[in-house]
This record gives C-alpha cells, sequence and structure tokens, in this order.
C-alpha cells in the first residue's frame, strides 16, 4: 500500500446547475489551514487552472460541500459551502449555494444521515455560511430514494426527480438586514461619475440588482456580449463600489471577483422575447422578469438559487428595482428568464409592523450522484 498518498472519502455530485464534492467533516483535517491546501490541491487550483484535480475551470464546477451531523436540535444535518478558486489556493464560505443544497439534501438522504419518510423525505439543514435553515424535499418511495422523473431545470439535459430546495427564513443572512443598507434602492457611482440606481438586498447572499439599460444593454444578452471586457469591467466597477458602500471591501482593497465573491450582481429588466445560450426562443408572456447573474466575474450559465430567490423577493417588494420591472401578478411563483431558459421560484414575503421578511424562497431543482470513492492527495500537503 502506497504511504505518501493521502485519501479522503469523497462524493462527486450534480446539485442543479453546480457541480463538486461532498466530503464529510471528519474526514477532513480540523485546522482551518491546512484543509484549504487539502481541498484546493483536490481541486488543482493554481495558476494553470484545475488540470491537475477536479474542479472543470468553471465557477459552476468548483464548488464544495462539507457536511455533517448537526448538534442543534431542529436540524439534521449541517452544511459549510465553499467556493473553490479556479486560479488561487484560496476558498471563499463568505457565500452559500441553493444549487447545490439540493445534492447535499439527496446525499443525506442516500448516506443515512436522516430517516427516510414516504413520500417526502424532508432534510433540516443548518447552513453555516448564513447560520440560517435550509430545507431539501427529496422523494421517496418504499424506502428507497427516487432519482428518475420527469421534472427539468434550464441549464442542464434531461429529466429527473424533482427535489424542492427553500431558504427559511433567510433575510439578512450576512448582514442581519433584508436590506443590507436600509434602503429599497441606492445609487452607486461608475467611473465617469454616473449615478446607477440600485436594490441591494441580503437573503442568502448578498445581491446588488442594476437595471441593464444602465449599462447600455437590453437584458436579454448573453455571454458573448455580458463577458467582454467593456461590459464585465463596468459590472466589476460597481460590484466594487457597492462593496464599499456595504463596508466588505476597503476603497485601496485590491478586489478580485474570483476571490471576493460577494455582493454578486444581477442585470435586470422587463420580460421580452429572446434566444438563450441553446438557441430555444423564450417568449415575454412566460417569464415575469429577465435577470443576468454574475458569477467569479463571468455570467451564470443559469441562475443561482439564492440569486432567485432574492430577486424574487425584491420582486414582491414596492420601491425596489426588481419590483418597477416585474410583470406583476398575484401568484406566489415569479418565473425569471435566464441565459438558458427560466428557473421559477415560490416566495412568502411578508410585511410584519412596517418592515418586509422573507419567510420563504424555494424552488425546484434536479440533482444527481455522479462518482464516489477516495480524492488522493500527496501525504506532505497534510504534513506541510
Amino acid at each position: 500500500m502506497e504511504t505518501n498518498i493521502y485519501k479522503i472519502p469523497s462524493v462527486l455530485m450534480r446539485g442543479g446547475t453546480s457541480r463538486g464534492l461532498i466530503i464529510k467533516d471528519i474526514d477532513l483535517p480540523q485546522d482551518p489551514v491546512t484543509r484549504n491546501k487539502v481541498i484546493t490541491k483536490i481541486y488543482g487550483s493554481s495558476k494553470n487552472g484545475q488540470i491537475d484535480g477536479i474542479g472543470g475551470g468553471t465557477s459552476l464546477t468548483s464548488k464544495l460541500a462539507i457536511v455533517g451531523i448537526s448538534e442543534k436540535k431542529d436540524c439534521d444535518i449541517f452544511y459549510t459551502f465553499g467556493q473553490v478558486s479556479i486560479f488561487d489556493k484560496e476558498i471563499d464560505y463568505n457565500v452559500t449555494c441553493g444549487n447545490m443544497a439540493s445534492a447535499v439534501g439527496l446525499y443525506a438522504v442516500e448516506e443515512g444521515l436522516v430517516k427516510r419518510s414516504e413520500t417526502i423525505t424532508t432534510v433540516r439543514i443548518f447552513n453555516t455560511n448564513t447560520q440560517k435553515i435550509m430545507e431539501v424535499d427529496v422523494p421517496v418511495k418504499n424506502g428507497t430514494v427516487v432519482t428518475e422523473g420527469d421534472f427539468s431545470i434550464s441549464g442542464v439535459s434531461g429529466t429527473g426527480a424533482k427535489i424542492t430546495v427553500s431558504f427559511i427564513n433567510s433575510g439578512g443572512a450576512f448582514t442581519g438586514k433584508l436590506f443590507p443598507t436600509g434602503n429599497y434602492f441606492d445609487f452607486l457611482t461608475d467611473s465617469n461619475g454616473k449615478q446607477i440606481k440600485s436594490s441591494i438586498l441580503d437573503t442568502g447572499n448578498i445581491v446588488v440588482f442594476i437595471k441593464a439599460s444602465d449599462l447600455g444593454l437590453y437584458g436579454y444578452e448573453l455571454s458573448s456580449i455580458i463577458n467582454s471586457n467593456n461590459i464585465s469591467k463596468k459590472i466589476e466597477e460597481l460590484r466594487r463600489e457597492a462593496g464599499i458602500l456595504l463596508g466588505l471591501f476597503n476603497k485601496n482593497e485590491n478586489i478580485d471577483p474570483k476571490t471576493h465573491a460577494l455582493p454578486k450582481i444581477t442585470l435586470i429588466s422587463e420580460p421580452q422575447d429572446y434566444i438563450s445560450e441553446t438557441n430555444t426562443k423564450i417568449k415575454k408572456d412566460e417569464i415575469d422578469i429577465l435577470g443576468r447573474y454574475i458569477s467569479m466575474g463571468k455570467l451564470h450559465n443559469a441562475f443561482a438559487v439564492s440569486g432567485a430567490i432574492s430577486l424574487a423577493a425584491a420582486c414582491k417588494i414596492p420601491g425596489t428595482l426588481p419590483h418597477e420591472l416585474y410583470n406583476e401578478n398575484n401568484l406566489s411563483n415569479i418565473i425569471i428568464g435566464h441565459p438558458n431558459g427560466v428557473i421559477s421560484t415560490e416566495i412568502e414575503v411578508k410585511n410584519i409592523e412596517g418592515e418586509y421578511k422573507l419567510i420563504r424562497g424555494g424552488t425546484g431543482r434536479t440533482a444527481r450522484r455522479i462518482m464516489e470513492g477516495s480524492s488522493i492527495i500527496p501525504t506532505s500537503i497534510i504534513k506541510s
């Protein structure tokens, strides 16, 4: 048996439109510095990208979920999300991921971390990043986890069993306030001195909403345009300004979207007809609002679950930018048009004594166990 390698039990899973490893907390080094060295080695994070690891060279395939049995009486497990850097040996734990939460819920049921119930097993998850609770509903039939079905999500080929991910009372996860600045809208100043109106919400991640038209866009643009140097530079400029406003960044700090994930930026516009990245026509009467979610400096191929919940919540609150633009109706569902299609959210927002509260926000996902075994690293990483 080789003595110069170290094996860590791992499961590679897709959750929604994200992919990454799920590793039990007890199987990782407890020292935070050593732990991060181990994880970035597994993913292959380096100046040459992730060719020497399991990371796929994109933010969507560089996700990490660390899980364990929760000591909280009202939760089954805990879940720590990590956004692993592609080029640097860093992991951002100051964000969370609802897409990966669907994989975490499925993993918990498959691994026997929770007792199975017919026909839905609800996994109560304490998310350590946000100190909030998530609920993941996993279908079970005759004691067996249901993995196949006819439910589909934009950005993933094929169909699967529907897994519902819900954020519970997630407002103010990072800042303590649904509206971190105390305002329904704020103004950000670009490099030309132009005032850009924005709405900033903290609903599991901190998301800054700005009108696509304020960047000279229609709102239905795809990656070839939004990821261009000119547009991406403008987006990052405004994201930086929002981070300074929120006290997340210092003015003289060197900010990199690949390592400083929050706040997120989302471009929004009113419903319009457009052609998706997969050459599918999306009709304006099929959606309530158009969104373009930016992750690690690039356009998200679909839409992050936490971002979708944030946008849907804002749509329900008068005075915000999203509320101005969305196709208002009386339904709890808000359907968002994104680069690969649509995502439907179920939102419950209440005005309690003059203050809006996000009671629950959820959406349907699919998830799949892709590979299981051990991640192998040199023992020198552990000993260094």
